[in-house]
């Protein structure tokens, strides 16, 4: 029996987007539900505990409402289901705290230079002219600002206050600004290395807006990689072969496997990597032709093969169920 979490409300799309992005980007557990019915596979509906079940698959993401109730019976659910659950323990220990994964890419040498301050009077006496200022806590730029002007380092505790987990800050991390052209989106299912790069922007509306243009504050997540960059096509492409060296990207896989995690998502600027994740929303940027790039691990090559958008929807999924030995 599988037990099967269903996504906290908060999670929930809007309704007027385009058929792609709905597909891409809907509620993780009726992906999970369609795949084990196809395969008449039992399984179980809850919300949070249950320990009925031989495996556990749970989307326990980022956002404050639902980490503050899956964070109190994880541990517990991990007790009793072991390496039989999704997310397990590893993963689980790192995804949300930038302080332990900066230790993590440490090891393997491709972190970005930082500096850890545990409170606001740390933050105050180590901020810099050109630094960015990021939260350990949250996901997608939400609790994150950049300063680049005199005046900005006389609003940092405002700054803090308008951050999405403003009340639970610290520790943060102070990092040199990165001024390479692309950000790489690398993802990590099976044995495929995948991924896309966007051209960044060179000029934000306010540090709050870092990285994106505009300040996305108050839209919902769904819409806040569509503010990475202008929109024109060549702003957005897929990954190919020498974008990335060979060594960098066996280090991705190491850390993958050290986490024993079927999915992982890096995002990468200049060969460091920003932070990472078990989880992740399938945002890619539109394939015309179909054919795409992947970087095989096992080989060590690159391949082309003819994809569709609903593989994409489900190879999460897809991959969580093989990891977990539920599907072959």
């Amino acid at each position: 029996m599988v037990i099967l979490h269903r996504d906290n409300s908060v999670y929930q799309i809007p309704d007027d987007l385009n058929k792609q992005t709905t597909l891409l980007n809907k509620f993780y557990y009726l992906k999970f539900e369609h795949l084990l019915k196809s395969k008449n596979i039992p399984y179980k509906l809850v919300d949070y505990e249950n320990y009925d079940g031989d495996y556990y698959i749970g989307r326990f993401g980022h956002a404050l409402l639902d980490k503050e109730l899956h964070s109190k019976c994880f541990d517990e659910l991990y007790e009793y289901y072991g390496e039989n659950m999704w997310p397990n323990q590893k993963a689980y220990y790192y995804y949300d705290d930038k302080v332990r994964q900066y230790e993590l890419l440490k090891k393997y040498g491709i972190h970005v230079p930082s500096i850890i301050c545990n409170n606001l009077n740390e933050l105050l006496k180590n901020v810099t002219l050109g630094t960015v200022i990021k939260s350990t806590y949250g996901a997608g730029s939400e609790s994150t600002f950049y300063i680049w002007e005199k005046e900005h380092l006389d609003q940092i505790e405002e700054y803090i206050s308008e951050c999405y987990n403003s009340e639970n800050f610290f520790p943060c991390q102070i990092q040199d600004y990165i001024k390479d052209e692309y950000e790489y989106q690398i993802f990590i299912s099976d044995n495929e290395l995948h991924g896309f790069k966007v051209r960044l922007n060179k000029e934000y509306e306010s540090p709050l807006s870092f990285p994106h243009e505009k300040e996305f504050r108050g839209q919902h997540w769904v819409y806040h990689g569509e503010n990475l960059y202008d929109g024109h096509e060549s702003d957005l492409s897929v990954l190919k072969k020498g974008d990335l060296s060979i060594d960098f990207m066996e280090k991705l896989c190491d850390i993958k496997k050290e986490l024993n995690t079927p999915n992982i998502k890096f995002d990468v600027i200049g060969n460091r990597v920003l932070e990472f994740s078990y989880i992740y929303s399938a945002n890619l940027p539109t394939i015309t032709s179909r054919t795409y790039q992947y970087f095989d691990i096992g080989e060590k090559v690159y391949k082309d093969r003819v994809v569709s958008i609903n593989e994409f929807a489900n190879k999460q999924p897809n991959c969580v169920l093989k990891h977990l030995g539920i599907i072959e």
